[in-house]
């Protein structure tokens, strides 16, 4: 058979134009699938804040579940971590969970099971500002909460307090788990 012919009868240029958006989107498919699994969630949505030289506005794109001891709270903690950036790799690379937030340059990591409030940490301009807070436990609203994932929204404005505003959806898988602090 030749290139071009099906069944002996040429294909028209609309029909190999289906067949490759076809393939691409197949292909496309693929990779993001490809994607969530390899960066242990998907996130959507924005923090935003306003600093001395204006607002800051970021997109979230990646989000991991990470759990271990928080020396502070002297148990153990989830932590939700918003990036801009793919830090998958270097997650699994951590062998503590001090190391969890380490190269979180642009993002939100909050600390879930440590208190009556959710405590927060916002970064930006990497890591050149700066904001921790806490914020009341409806701000976090959880439709999947079991130890390997949690899908949800967090919603929380510190905005009157110096602090971020965010709008975030998630579905995240758990990304690692520590038994050290350090």
């Amino acid at each position: 058979m030749k290139a071009g012919f099906e069944g002996g009868r040429k294909l028209s240029d609309r029909s190999r134009s289906r067949i490759r958006t076809s393939l691409i989107t197949l292909c496309a498919a693929l990779l993001a699938g490809i994607a969530w699994v390899s960066y242990g969630g998907g996130g959507q949505g924005s923090i935003t804040y306003t600093g001395k030289s204006g607002p800051v506005i970021m997109a979230v794109k990646n989000v991991y579940l990470v759990r271990g001891p928080d020396m502070a709270a002297g148990k153990v903690v989830r932590r939700l971590i918003f990036s801009t950036a793919d830090l998958a790799s270097k997650l699994k690379a951590c062998q503590a969970m001090t190391c969890s937030d380490a190269d979180l340059r642009e993002g939100l990591a909050v600390d879930l099971d440590a208190g009556p409030r959710l405590n927060y940490w916002f970064v930006a301009d990497n890591q050149k500002l700066q904001f921790s807070g806490t914020s009341p436990p409806t701000a976090l609203r959880l439709t999947t909460d079991n130890p390997q994932r949690l899908t949800g929204q967090l919603a929380m404005d510190d905005s009157t307090r110096g602090g971020p505003k965010t709008e975030l959806q998630f579905d995240v898988a758990m990304t690692k788990e520590f038994t050290r602090w350090r």
